[in-house]
């Protein structure tokens, strides 16, 4: 990579560049910086020196256990460890807010995108309305910043909400959530009223895929899909490093593309969406017809009813284990028609629907080569990530940090104009 020197170099975006790389990267040492960057050594040390001068950045020193290990953990010197340079956790501070069908979680995020603390709210959300949806947001991030003052000592740079459903991420509209009872509620709009305009929203599946996109461990480079299977069926789609929301802000909607124009009826109110096959109230609903079940609420499947299923799949019964099978096979279809418009390098399945993933699995591969043109094939590497962690909450944190520094820079810019 050829180098760029300081007279060459904007210094607002490759400060960024900057703090993303450590953010994603943990300590580092200048050099490797530069060369993760393509900045110049000088260039390196002047822009950090400032990010030092502005509170942002740290020096600490990293071990050098015989040449063997840096703050990267692949040193090769012998002697005077490297100085590395490291985020400063409590240089700023996020609020990630996650809506799920009647759960609120909201998260304290730090400069290095690390969650620092979190609560959970069993709420109704079905039972609220658009104003009292935003009074009661209001009322519990207020009650969670006042709870967490010894660290958020100043007021939060950015609040970013992971919701269910179809979201315009443009306009920060609701558009329809499986979480709430009503359509089109200008959410963003509302809290920004309250906390300024560092507020954003998106669907759970992006949020994913901006955390993935900021783990090294899972992700490193190319443009990738992340499908979440669940209640219903999300897609986060990184294209060029960057979440892909469309001009329109509702890019994506993986679960809405059509599997059989004539096929059953989806939560969104048209028939033959993949969604109405594979998401959970489908599977719930499909399972009536299979075995005797108690009368429930069928469009709002718990977890516990879901992983009977499972288990009941699991020991024999043929009639619901076939019908993760067949939800396979149509996952295995839409990814056909996923690969045949992008070609992704590699292709996240993830959820808590992922939950019969190995009996979805054989249908799903068998489903993808009957769909597939030969000629067409990518064959995109396709990982199943367990639904062990929240990366959802995790990536609301993550985009609110990315619009953070982009403003704090710019406005360091308006002044020094």
């Amino acid at each position: 990579m050829m180098r760029r020197t300081e007279s060459e170099t904007p210094r607002q975006p490759s400060q960024t560049a900057i703090l993303r790389y450590l953010r994603m990267h943990g300590p580092a040492a200048r050099i490797d910086i530069g060369t993760a960057t393509g900045l110049s050594p000088a260039t390196v040390t002047s822009l950090t020196a400032d990010l030092m001068a502005q509170g942002l950045v740290k020096e600490s020193e990293g071990s050098n256990n015989n040449g063997t290990a840096n703050g990267n953990g692949n040193g090769t010197t012998r002697g005077r460890p490297k100085v590395l340079l490291d985020l400063v956790p409590n240089a700023a501070c996020v609020i990630g807010v996650k809506i799920t069908i009647n759960l609120i979680e909201i998260a304290l995020g730090n400069f290095k995108g690390e969650i620092e603390r979190s609560i959970e709210h069993c709420i109704n959300t079905r039972d609220l309305g658009a104003d009292e949806l935003t009074r009661t947001l209001i009322a519990l991030i207020d009650r969670f910043l006042e709870r967490n003052r010894d660290f958020c000592i100043h007021p939060p740079a950015g609040i970013s909400i992971a919701i269910q459903g179809v979201t315009d991420s443009n306009s920060g509209e609701i558009i329809w959530s499986p979480a709430l009872r009503h359509r089109h509620i200008p959410l963003v709009k509302s809290l920004s009223e309250r906390y300024g305009s560092a507020v954003q929203m998106s669907n759970d599946a992006n949020c994913i895929a901006t955390a993935i996109s900021q783990n090294t461990n899972l992700h490193n480079d190319g443009d990738f899909a992340v499908i979440m299977l669940g209640y219903g069926i999300g897609m986060g789609l990184v294209l060029n490093g960057k979440v892909y929301n469309g001009d329109f802000g509702t890019a994506a909607e993986f679960g809405h593309t059509k599997y059989q124009p004539d096929g059953p009826l989806c939560n969104c109110g048209r028939r033959g969406c993949l969604e109405a096959y594979i998401g959970d109230y489908a599977i719930l609903r499909d399972a009536r017809g299979v075995i005797d079940l108690p009368d429930t609420n069928n469009l709002h499947p718990s977890e516990e009813q879901m992983m009977d299923l499972v288990a009941r799949a699991r020991r024999g019964d043929t009639g619901l284990a076939e019908l993760f099978r067949h939800a396979g096979k149509v996952l295995g279809y839409g990814i056909a028609n996923l690969i045949a418009l992008l070609g992704p390098k590699q292709i996240f399945i993830t959820g808590s629907g992922a939950r019969a993933f190995d009996m979805m699995e054989p249908e799903l591969r068998r489903g993808l080569d009957e769909a597939q043109v030969p000629e067409l094939s990518r064959n995109p590497t396709i990982t199943y990530l367990p639904w062990d962690k929240d990366l959802a909450l995790q990536g609301a944190i993550g985009q609110s940090l990315l619009r953070h520094d982009e403003n704090m820079f710019q406005a360091t810019a308006t002044v020094r104009e």
